[in-house]
C-alpha cells in the first residue's frame, strides 16, 4: 500500500474518448437495428464499449497490483461508485416513472375515463381507443403490432428477473464468505453468480432481437422507444457489469484479492444488486 501522505494521480488516458466514440456507434446502431449499416455500428459501438470497460479495469487493476492506491483513494473509489449509481438510478427513475405516467395517466385519459374533459378528447379524437397494458396498440394505429404474443412479453422477463435475482444473491453471498476468509466456497458462488448472469444477458439478447422482429419497438409508439432505452440502458450496465465481475473472479483465482474490503468486489456487488433491483422494479410496473 501506498504511503499515506501521498496520492496517485493517474497519466492520461484514451479510454474516455473510445468509450465516447463506441457509444456514439452504439447510439446511432441502435437508432437503426432494421437497417443492415445499423446493425453493423451497433456492433461496433459493442466492441468498442467492451473492450474500453475491459481495457480501463485492467489498467486500475495493474495500479492496484503495484500498490499505487491508499486509503484515500479507496474511499475516493467507493464515493465515485456511490455516485455513478446515484446517476443511474435517477437515470431509470426517469425512464420507469414516463412509463408509469403513461400507464396510468395518460391512457386512462385517452380512454375517457379521467371526467368530463377526458370524455370529450376521447369522444372528438381517439373514439376507438380503449385502455389496455402493454400499450402495444397506440391510439393512431389501425392494427397491433403482431406475432409476439402477450404472454411471451411477461413470461420471458419473469424468468430473466429469476435469473437475475438468483445471480445477484450468489455474488452478495460469495462478498460475505470473502469476508470470512472462505475462498473456495467463495469462488464456488462467483463462478455461479456469472454462469447464471451470463445466462441472463444471453436471455435478454434473445428478448430484444424477437422485440425487434415482432416491430413491437418500432410499432407500438411511445411503450416501443421505452422499451429500447429501458432494456437497451440495462442491457449495456449488464455487460459492463459482467466484465467487472469475470476481472474480480480471475483476480480471486490468483489471490490478489485477499483483503476483507476490496473495492473491486464491494463495487461488482453494488452495481449487479442495483441492476436486479431495477430489473425487480421494472418487471411490476412495465411488464
Amino acid at each position: 500500500m501506498k504511503n499515506k501522505a501521498s496520492y496517485y494521480v493517474p497519466e492520461q488516458s484514451a479510454w474516455p474518448i473510445i468509450g465516447a466514440l463506441a457509444l456514439l456507434f452504439l447510439a446511432f446502431g441502435s437508432l437503426n437495428l432494421e437497417q443492415k449499416w445499423g446493425v453493423i455500428a451497433f456492433m461496433i459501438g459493442l466492441v468498442g464499449l467492451v473492450f474500453m470497460l475491459g481495457g480501463w479495469f485492467w489498467n486500475v487493476t495493474q495500479e492496484s497490483n503495484a500498490g499505487l492506491y491508499n486509503q484515500q483513494m479507496d474511499k475516493t473509489f467507493r464515493w465515485g461508485m456511490c455516485w455513478f449509481l446515484v446517476s443511474e438510478f435517477f437515470l431509470f427513475a426517469l425512464l420507469i416513472g414516463s412509463i408509469i405516467h403513461v400507464r396510468f395517466s395518460i391512457a386512462p385519459w385517452l380512454a375517457g375515463q379521467s371526467g368530463d374533459a377526458s370524455q370529450l378528447t376521447h369522444y372528438l379524437i381517439w373514439p376507438d381507443f380503449a385502455k389496455h397494458w402493454p400499450l402495444l396498440k397506440p391510439p393512431s394505429a389501425t392494427t397491433a403490432a403482431n406475432t409476439f404474443s402477450l404472454s411471451s412479453l411477461h413470461q420471458i422477463p419473469l424468468i430473466n428477473l429469476i435469473i437475475l435475482i438468483a445471480s445477484a444473491l450468489f455474488l452478495t453471498t460469495a462478498r460475505y464468505q470473502k469476508k470470512s476468509m472462505g475462498h473456495k466456497s467463495c469462488r464456488l458462488s462467483l463462478n455461479l453468480a456469472i454462469f447464471l448472469a451470463f445466462i441472463f444477458l444471453i436471455s435478454q439478447t434473445y428478448y430484444l432481437i424477437q422485440l425487434i422482429n415482432a416491430h413491437i419497438i418500432t410499432q407500438s409508439g411511445v411503450y416501443g422507444s421505452f422499451l429500447i432505452a429501458f432494456l437497451g440502458l440495462h442491457s449495456l450496465n449488464s455487460v459492463g457489469a459482467l466484465l467487472l465481475m469475470g476481472i474480480v473472479c480471475f483476480r480471486i483465482y490468483r489471490n490478489q484479492l485477499l483483503e476483507k474490503n476490496s473495492f473491486s468486489f464491494d463495487a461488482t456487488v453494488w452495481w449487479w444488486d442495483f441492476l436486479a433491483a431495477i430489473w425487480l422494479l421494472g418487471f411490476f410496473l412495465v411488464f
